[in-house]
C-alpha cells in the first residue's frame, strides 16, 4: 500500500518516532490552519505514533493561527500518552513561539511543548536512554 501524500507535510519514522516536517514556508491564515490541524491528526492517527515531532526547518514565518494545530495535536497524543516535541525553528519562528510562551528556552516556566534544536536531538530526547552493558 502506498503511503498517504500530504500537502503541508512530509512524513517519516525514525525507529518509533514520527517525524513531520512542514513543507509550507509561511504558516498563516485560517485555511491552512484547517488543513495543516486534519492533515497533522491524520499522519499521527495512520501511524499510531506516541512520539511526534514536528520540524519547522522549512518555515520562514508562522502566525499564531498556526498554534491551534499543534495544539490539537498535543491533545491528540496526551491522550494515549505521547509526546510532542517541536524542532528546526529558525530565529523569527522561534521569537513567535518564546513570545507566546509556547516554549521555554531555558525551561524556566512548564510550556505546551518541548523544543529542540534538530530532528536529531528531537528523537534523542524521545528515545529512552540506552543502559550500559554490564561489564563481564
Amino acid at each position: 500500500m502506498a503511503p498517504t501524500q500530504y500537502r503541508l507535510l512530509q512524513v517519516r519514522a525514525e525507529g518509533d518516532v514520527l517525524v513531520l516536517t512542514l513543507t509550507e514556508a509561511q504558516v498563516e491564515g485560517d485555511s491552512i490552519a484547517q488543513s495543516l490541524q486534519a492533515e497533522l491528526l491524520a499522519a499521527a492517527s495512520a501511524a499510531a505514533a506516541r512520539k511526534v515531532i514536528v520540524d519547522f526547518q522549512n518555515v520562514k514565518y508562522i502566525s499564531s493561527v498556526a498554534f491551534s494545530p499543534l495544539l490539537a495535536l498535543r491533545r491528540h497524543l496526551n491522550g494515549t500518552g505521547g509526546r510532542l516535541v517541536v524542532c528546526g525553528l529558525n530565529e523569527m519562528v522561534g521569537d513567535i513561539f518564546y513570545t507566546t510562551k509556547m516554549v521555554s528556552p531555558s525551561g524556566t516556566f512548564a510550556a505546551p511543548f518541548e523544543m529542540q534544536p534538530d530532528v536529531a536531538a528531537a528523537v534523542a530526547a524521545l528515545s529512552p536512554p540506552t543502559e550500559p552493558a554490564p561489564a563481564t
